[in-house]
């Protein structure tokens, strides 16, 4: 059985997937600028901003329609500073969003903070350091790559991701890159606010509710990602550059809370003991080896493609399995006009999941994601200019049970919007924003009549559409 949503959003994020912050729809030259301060008012109704199902049963047995429908508000603020001298570049970008949801009186707020520094040595050498921090709910945010977690999670949910590259020549035709990646995810729910939510599966009246167990988000998500990265670039002439390169990469699932529970239903009361046996949310950590070859192509000036392709070993050392599956990181870029721009790309890896797997038995891994994207900027006039963004994703579940190993689920989200300048620091903004989500998954289930927790074992998928009417002040220095 498939299981689907549907929903439509009026004027939902400014941020996805392809595009990991908000950033308003501000010319390059206004975007060279030392600072920019912006501000975003917007007005927006949302049938279902959860991404529910339509019908969901409850605690009384009773079917729950659209649970999460209203009228929204929603204000967006940004500041960023670059400083450039003759070696070293360095910046930063603070981005505060709030947003309130009428028919609940709730409030959503999401802060993202970003940091660089880049210094050239001389021509041999280069460093290149940034950090990206967010506290947010939404998943195009908290991953701005390969999406693990396609719902709106409400609660203060952290991800930091710092890097560090280091280049440096060999000889003329030889360059050596070494990089550092960490990311850390943090979510607010934890084990104590899900165990014990009341299920009553036979009559809605009859009381003595059977408790279930379902992991939090901080046992299915709460991890660290680090990879290391060793490149050989070759520079065949001054248009090509071929690529040899390794990565190690290490997940460590930081949350001592339990993703299978042995026996259920669990039948222990709110705040009782747990299970005596049952398997942690570390059962997923996993080293991985990336090998690669690859080739960077600069075909004119403002026309390039890159091409990476190779095998992955993920070994799963706790749970004592592994996989071999390939590795893929392609796109092509193209600077067609001076304020214009496409790009497209494709990228194939391992990444984590919020699906479970079968209650009681093996649980999911991981899954194999192929993700595309697209986007693309194009100015009519001074005054009027487009922009489009996009993702498809395609993922199989790795491990979980027969109901789950190998399933897979088809994830699209996409937005366009338009902007019109009225003066250098005044434009008016309309955008449609559009989300799908549909799964191989049987089954469904929530815990609770408390709309916030839609019930993790069944994996319910979402769809939904959204339509934007947004007006930007934008302060820019002369």
């Amino acid at each position: 059985m498939k299981s689907e949503v549907l929903g439509v959003w009026l004027v939902v994020i400014g941020a996805m997937s392809a595009q990991a912050q908000y950033i308003p729809s501000l010319t390059p030259q206004e975007l060279s600028k030392p600072w920019t301060i912006s501000a975003d008012v917007r007005g927006f109704y949302d049938d279902n901003y959860l991404t529910l199902p339509g019908t969901y049963p409850s605690t009384s047995g009773r079917g729950v329609s659209h649970p999460a429908a209203g009228w929204c508000e929603d204000f967006t603020g940004l500041g960023s500073i670059n400083h450039t001298a003759e070696d070293t570049s360095i910046g930063g970008s603070y981005i505060f969003d709030a947003r309130h949801y009428e028919k609940y009186d709730l409030f959503d707020y999401t802060h993202q903070a970003g940091a660089h520094f880049d210094h050239e040595f001389s021509t041999h050498f280069k460093l290149s350091a940034s950090d990206s921090f967010v506290d947010a709910q939404e998943p195009t945010i908290i991953d701005p790559g390969v999406i693990s977690d396609p719902f709106v999670v409400p609660g203060n949910n952290l991800r930091n991701t710092g890097r560090i590259d280091f280049t440096g020549t060999i000889t003329k035709d030889f360059e050596l890159r070494l990089g550092y990646a960490n990311t850390f995810y943090s979510y607010q729910q934890t084990a104590r606010s899900v165990i014990g939510y009341g299920f009553d599966t036979g009559n809605p009246d009859a009381g003595g509710a059977t408790y279930l167990a379902r992991p939090s988000n901080s046992a299915l998500l709460d991890r660290m990602e680090q990879v290391a990265t060793l490149d050989l670039r070759w520079k065949a002439n001054t248009q090509t550059s071929g690529v040899l390169g390794y990565q190690f990469g290490h997940t460590d699932y930081t949350a001592p809370e339990y993703i299978v529970f042995p026996n259920p239903p669990y039948n222990t009361p709110p705040g009782g003991p747990a299970a005596e046996e049952g398997l942690l949310s570390n059962i997923r950590n996993q080293d991985s080896h990336c090998a690669y070859l690859g080739v960077d192509e600069n075909f004119a000036t403002n026309l390039a493609a890159s091409l990476t392709a190779g095998a992955q070993y993920v070994d799963y050392y706790i749970f004592h399995d592994s996989r071999v599956s390939p590795y893929a990181d392609a796109s092509i870029a193209y600077q067609y006009l001076p304020d214009d721009s496409a790009r497209v790309g494709v990228k194939h890896v391992h990444n984590a999941t919020d699906v479970v797997g079968e209650p009681g038995t093996l649980p999911v891994l991981d899954e194999q994601t192929t993700a595309v994207f697209a986007s693309e900027s194009h100015t009519f006039s001074h005054k009027f200019d487009i922009t489009f963004t996009g993702q498809y994703q395609h993922s199989e579940f790795v491990g979980g049970g027969p109901g789950f190993d190998g399933k897979s689920q088809d994830f699209f989200v996409a937005q366009v919007s338009f902007a019109y300048h009225f003066t250098s620091w005044l434009l008016a903004e309309t955008g449609y924003n559009y989300s799908r989500l549909k799964s191989d998954l049987a089954g469904s289930t929530c815990a609770t009549l408390d709309f916030w927790a839609c019930a993790r074992p069944g994996n319910p998928r979402a769809e939904a559409s959204s339509l934007a009417l947004k007006s930007n002040l934008v302060m820019l220095p002369k």
